[in-house]
């Protein structure tokens, strides 16, 4: 039942009765853009909202955010929503950690930024997670909030997908898949980063666009990375635990590589064992998704995750580094304690 409704907000649903329905939940929507978060003064907030629910490559995004501030030297802590997982308390994540008690993408964001020394901080709020990451950190890349208040966050991203930026209908549930209608997203948001593949991404010519591009040179399976002219010979299944399954098969159509088998559970849901007992030569999975599959999975099929990531554009580089620089001026100068 919750895979079909998952299904239904991402193609959208036809009819008067709908559309009725979608323009009730427009104003409530539009007020859930700004989410309540108090910070220490002098902290900084980037914060990173998705325009639809799921598939807008949000989590990428902060990612790649944080990763780029603490390369400018920033202290910097990512703060995670721990999306159907029960974290307990707030803590910081450990690549080892359980989906249940972290969530998917924590993990993955975990791992990711490892290397760059960047903690990863859930709890069972995101106020209470943002409190304990502002003790460690004097920049807060909060993943899955647009907007913030009573202060405003130094720095707001919305992500959308290149392809489809506003959904299949341009449009709130039940009719479409937007998170709240464009002009209150677009009312939150300091950037609109346009994720995708092409040199010359655009939506309408917004003045306050950007763009990330996707980098991607194959699919890492056993450690080795297998590159996609060596893909576009087998067999591959796609295995999803996404909202929206589609950006991955445009992303994969691109390569040459089309999926002859599909297993799919719904968004951040575990992935059954049955689905991937399907011969293939391979089975494709996201790194997110890759948290969901059953361990014994590869006994049929090898496992392949998806080896990507995001190149941001110079501007929103120069934007990440004005919020470095206030943030490092502000510890060098207690007196300049301004969000």
């Amino acid at each position: 039942m919750l895979l079909a409704v998952a299904r239904t907000l991402e193609e959208g649903l036809p009819g008067l009765g709908v559309r009725v329905l979608a323009r009730a939940w427009a104003p409530l929507a539009a007020r859930a853009v700004v989410r309540s978060l108090d910070v220490p003064q002098g902290v900084r907030v980037v914060a990173v909202g998705g325009a639809t629910l799921g598939g807008s490559g949000k989590t990428p995004l902060a990612i790649a955010c944080a990763r780029e501030l603490a390369s400018l030297g920033a202290r910097v802590a990512l703060v995670g929503h721990a999306y159907r997982a029960s974290p307990g308390a707030a803590r910081v994540v450990a690549g080892a950690d359980r989906v249940a008690d972290v969530g998917d993408e924590a993990l993955v964001a975990a791992r990711a930024l490892a290397d760059a020394g960047v903690p990863v901080v859930v709890a069972p709020s995101r106020q209470a997670a943002a409190a304990f990451a502002a003790r460690l950190a004097d920049v807060l890349v909060i993943d899955g909030a647009l907007q913030t208040a009573p202060s405003r966050a130094a720095l707001s991203l919305l992500a959308v997908d290149a392809d489809e930026p506003w959904g299949r209908a341009r449009a709130v549930p039940p009719r479409g898949d937007l998170r709240a209608p464009v002009a209150a997203l677009l009312r939150a948001a300091d950037v609109v980063v346009a994720i995708g593949e092409g040199d010359d991404t655009t939506l309408e010519a917004h003045p306050r666009e950007t763009a990330a591009h996707i980098r991607s040179y194959g699919v890492r399976v056993s450690g080795g990375l297998l590159p996609w002219s060596d893909l576009t010979h087998l067999r591959v299944g796609l295995a999803t635990a996404l909202a929206r399954p589609q950006r991955v098969l445009r992303f994969l159509a691109r390569r040459g590589v089309v999926p002859v088998e599909r297993a799919r559970a719904r968004d951040h849901g575990a992935l059954a064992r049955a689905a991937l007992r399907v011969p293939v030569d391979l089975w494709l999975v996201t790194e997110k998704c890759a948290e969901h599959i059953p361990a014994d999975a590869a006994r049929v099929a090898p496992v392949g995750t998806i080896d990507h990531g995001l190149a941001l554009s110079a501007a929103l580089r120069a934007r990440l580094a004005a919020v470095a620089e206030a943030s490092r001026a502000a510890r060098l100068d207690p007196g300049n304690r301004q969000q």
